[in-house]
Formats: structure tokens, sequence, C-alpha cells
């Protein structure tokens, strides 16, 4: 029976991760270009899904900011609230490393912020507090490693992460509130903004808004 050189089987395998890995970041191009489209519609949960799902197949975020750093976010207002808003689900359901991987890009979350700040359409408003939320959230986990982006903790976890620490709990309920202060800042902010400009709840434009 023939051998098969030994180079010719790692090349094959070689082979064979360059196009699985090509094809992961192919189908999460698609799903987040998809999720993030400038239609002035909510977000697909079938999209949303694909996206959180591809953080788990890469292991982290770092193959989904390499796609949504090239997403037009700072030219579409509409592109920059469906991000906001594909984020903060990644950051909640996405692999755990989603979060710390995604503390090099608070800059940018903050600049979109302080640059959609100024837009007097109803968005722009939105996008701030959402972006500021999203730092908080970003922030909060980098100094709470071990509580996972959706908050959900089991019974007894909180108390082995404290270790019977007053001041830990004393601290972490600080920070929590913090936290809740922008949950609702950006839920009043975004049902201002319905009805100062009159948006239906009942429309594309309105669910767009309300989606998050």
């Amino acid at each position: 029976m023939a051998s098969i050189s030994l180079p010719r089987v790692l090349q094959s395998k070689k082979n064979n991760l360059e196009i699985e890995h090509e094809n992961l970041v192919k189908n999460m191009t698609i799903s987040i270009s998809k999720a993030v489209s400038n239609h002035e519609m909510p977000i697909k949960v079938k999209h949303v899904r694909a996206s959180i799902i591809g953080t788990f197949h890469s292991k982290g975020g770092h193959a989904f900011w390499a796609i949504a750093i090239r997403q037009p976010i700072q030219e579409n207002r509409i592109v920059a609230w469906k991000f906001c808003h594909l984020l903060h689900k990644i950051l909640r359901e996405g692999h755990p490393l989603c979060c710390q991987h995604s503390m090099r890009h608070r800059g940018m979350l903050i600049e979109a912020g302080k640059l959609w700040g100024h837009l007097n359409d109803g968005y722009g408003i939105c996008i701030k507090h959402y972006t500021k939320l999203l730092v908080t959230k970003l922030e909060f986990h980098d100094r709470n490693p071990r509580i996972p982006g959706s908050l959900a903790l089991k019974p007894g976890e909180l108390e082995r992460i404290g270790e019977g620490d007053i001041n830990f709990y004393f601290q972490l309920a600080v920070e929590i509130f913090d936290y809740l202060d922008d949950i609702v800042a950006l839920q009043a902010t975004i049902f201002n903004s319905i009805t100062t400009f009159c948006v239906s709840s009942m429309t594309s434009a309105g669910q767009c808004r309300l989606a998050p």
C-alpha cells in the first residue's frame, strides 16, 4: 500500500483549517453586515444569533471586531444604532472572552457617542446614551472579570467571588447601581425620542428604536 508523506498530510490539514476559518469569517461578515444594515427596521434575530454563534466558533470577540470596525458606524446613524444593539447582545450572550476582547475598542465607542451626540433627529442622543452604557458595561466586567457578560450567576457563585469581603459587596452594589442608571437613562431617551418625533411603535422605524 502506498504511503502518504507526512508533509502532504500536514499541508492537507492546514488547508482544511484555512478553509474552515475563511468560511467562518465569510459567514460572520454576512451576518454582521445584515444585522447592522442601514435600513430603518429592527435587527433580525437570526442575524444576531449567527453573530453570537460565530464568537464561540472563533473563541472570542476578535473576529467579530475585525468585521465590525469595517462597518460605516461613523457614517450612518442607523448602522451605528444597530451596531450598539448587536454589540450589547454579543457582550451578554457571546463567548465569555468577548467582554475582555472588546475593551481595546472602548475608545471607538466613546468617539462614536460623541460624534452622534450632536445629531438632532432622535437617533443621535440615543446612540450617545447607548455607547455610554456599553462603555460602562465593559469597564464593569474589566473590574469584575469573574462576573459573566450575562450577569447571571449560579447559587453560591457570588459568595465565592466575594470571599466574604463586605467591601467587595458594597463596591459591587455601587457599580451595579451606576450600571442601572445608564440602562434607565437609555430607556428614557428612547421613549422621549419616539414621543418627540411622533414615531409610531407599530412602524419599522419605531420598532428599530425600541428593539434593544
